[in-house]
């Protein structure tokens, strides 16, 4: 797609900040970051919130349709090279599935039953057929959706069209392109039988932009990307615990089974020392994978009683 010069953005948020969509509170202009859709290419408002150590765009639905349709992870002239990029990482994800999925009798009837939002090309899915699992993808894309299906795969355009009971739900880098994120995650814990499990994986760059923004490029935190909401741990966790799930393991992303280039692989070996450093108490990594269940009534029931803190912070993640 050609894309416009990049043009400036008048500061709306400034009379009018942005709501956080994990907590609810208001939020203070951080910034700004670059964005593009199929016209142009401009700069929109970014917000932050302290509490629960999150960016956010103030950017309409219109123009965040036109940037996913602009988007070079949704080119078929990029599908080759995207898949050899990521093929096993995708594989090392299916294998994570299967760590925390209940053990399934050999019965074709039996054999696990994945969602995956955000399925693009349905490369995932189709490993995921290959490693015996059934599986179905969600695509906002319509042009994907049919090349989805040219190839065999079920996929639909939208979560309300599929109304089944899956064992695992997968979100790779699709969550933080969702504005409405909490009627999402409640879709998603609709279709996920109670043993199921959710695994997410987004970016983690908010300590990176918010350096960057500070002491190299003043006021940029176009390091965050094309993020709708720019998640960190913290924010992460603080979503999924508040929204009915349970955290079993934080992972950090260091890269593994992904083709990348030099100065990446590099940015993400230096995350993960960093992380180790601090004992994983601090996730420095440029991406986290979050693998999470669905609270039990009983647990849902028991609210932070045991620390005496508010639920969203009441669980201390093991890595």
């Amino acid at each position: 797609m050609g894309h416009g010069q990049e043009t400036a953005m008048s500061v709306q948020g400034e009379e009018k900040p942005a709501v956080c969509p994990v907590c609810g509170g208001r939020t203070k202009l951080s910034g700004y970051a670059s964005y593009y859709d199929q016209s142009a290419r401009y700069k929109t408002p970014v917000y932050y919130c302290a509490s629960c150590d999150l960016l956010c765009r103030d950017i309409d639905a219109r123009r965040l349709v036109s940037h996913y349709y602009a988007a070079s992870y949704v080119q078929s002239v990029n599908e080759r090279s995207l898949l050899l990029a990521r093929v096993e990482f995708f594989r090392w994800i299916l294998s994570l599935l299967r760590r925390y999925l209940p053990a399934r009798g050999a019965d074709e009837s039996l054999r696990p039953m994945l969602l995956d939002f955000g399925s693009s090309y349905g490369h995932l899915l189709s490993l995921a057929q290959e490693q015996h699992f059934r599986a179905v993808g969600i695509e906002l894309s319509e042009s994907l959706v049919g090349s989805c299906r040219e190839k065999g795969l079920c996929v639909y355009q939208r979560l309300d069209e599929f109304s089944g009971q899956v064992d695992a739900v997968t979100a790779i880098d699709s969550l933080y392109c969702v504005p409405n994120v909490r009627e999402l995650l409640a879709g998603i814990r609709a279709r996920l039988k109670p043993d199921g499990i959710f695994l997410v994986r987004v970016t983690n760059r908010n300590l990176y932009a918010r350096l960057n923004s500070r002491f190299v490029h003043r006021g940029d935190l176009s390091m965050i990307g094309d993020a709708t909401v720019s998640y960190s741990a913290k924010s992460i966790k603080k979503l999924l615990i508040s929204s009915g799930f349970r955290v079993v393991k934080i992972i950090p992303d260091h890269g593994k089974g992904k083709r990348l280039s030099a100065r990446k692989r590099l940015f993400y070996l230096s995350g993960y020392l960093l992380t180790l450093l601090t004992l994983k108490k601090c996730i420095l990594t440029p991406g986290i994978i979050v693998v999470a269940k669905q609270k039990t009534p009983e647990q849902s029931a028991q609210r932070g009683r045991h620390s005496g803190k508010p639920d969203c912070l009441a669980y201390k993640a093991t890595s």
